[in-house]
């Protein structure tokens, strides 16, 4: 009996057939010159792969991010509604991780080159810019997740509550630590000591020990942090500061794969209108 995929069955017989070509028969495809605005890789790393017959989906994440379970559980049901095989990889981050954090750390070149020889789809991509380049296409968003200013059990309830020269801790290169660099910037004597740490486990760590009085934090490695010793068993949220924009995450692909782009977004609105998506992402402490 064939099995009938209600997202599928909405798109023309055409376009399905063409669509799904791009998926499954991939090898069809010659290795063709680099287009001039794909970051240049030497031919000699670029592969021509052939999967002739499968209907997979290679999923890839990063091993340096903090969200790969939960995104692996995301694609195993965007496939599961596509009726698709799922065929998940992580991609070694050459060197130690940051603990607790969500970028991918890999450069464009590598990323190009995982998403032409082994992935078809890259997960935990942060969609922190508006603008991405041409040769990659990125799904809607699927989760969305905040930076809070966090002290300790019963701290000062407000930024503004806190005694004036505290240290307030962040994590050097975060979009926080830009913002609240920014703040504290504009005041002629400023009230507060920004105190960069390298990474979340350095910074919750310090804010366990009392070394700074709050954290600007990415408010999934509170808990990430907490369930491995490396933070605050618990917590207080402060209800002030500067604004920081919220992080969303979506999943990124080669441009010239838009039909599959298209299948993951519809996807992605079944799931979040079924409630699926909000399970997944309670499941997995996001």
């Amino acid at each position: 009996m064939t099995r009938t995929c209600p997202i599928l069955s909405r798109l023309s017989g055409t376009a399905l057939a063409l669509g799904l070509s791009c998926i499954v028969a991939a090898g069809a495809w010659g290795q063709s010159p680099q287009a001039p605005d794909t970051p240049f890789v030497p031919d000699d790393y670029l592969e021509t792969p052939r999967r002739p017959g499968t209907e997979t989906i290679r999923f890839c994440a990063s091993s340096a991010s903090a969200l790969q379970q939960f995104d692996r559980a995301v694609a195993e049901e965007i496939a599961s509604l596509l009726l698709l095989e799922t065929e998940w990889r992580e991609i070694r981050y050459p060197f130690p991780a940051p603990p607790h954090d969500f970028q991918i750390a890999l450069s464009e070149e590598a990323l190009f080159a995982e998403l032409n020889n082994r992935c078809d789809v890259f997960t935990g991509f942060a969609m922190t810019s508006l603008t991405f380049p041409d040769w990659l296409t990125v799904s809607q968003p699927y989760l969305t997740t905040r930076y809070v200013l966090a002290t300790i059990k019963d701290g000062p309830a407000t930024l503004e509550a806190s005694q004036p020269g505290v240290r307030i801790g962040t994590r050097l290169g975060s979009g926080a630590d830009a913002v609240f660099a920014a703040y504290i910037g504009t005041n002629a004597e400023p009230r507060w000591r920004r105190i960069p740490y390298p990474d979340h486990r350095a910074l919750l760590r310090n804010l366990d020990r009392g070394s700074v009085a709050a954290a600007f934090v990415w408010e999934p490695a509170l808990a990430l942090a907490a369930a491995e010793g490396d933070g605050p068993a618990t917590w207080s949220l402060m209800t002030d500061g500067p604004g920081v924009p919220d992080v969303s995450f979506g999943m990124v692909m080669l441009s010239r794969n838009t039909f599959l782009r298209e299948l993951i977004d519809q996807a992605l609105t079944e799931m979040t209108a079924s409630g699926t998506l909000a399970e997944i992402t309670e499941t997995h402490g996001f």
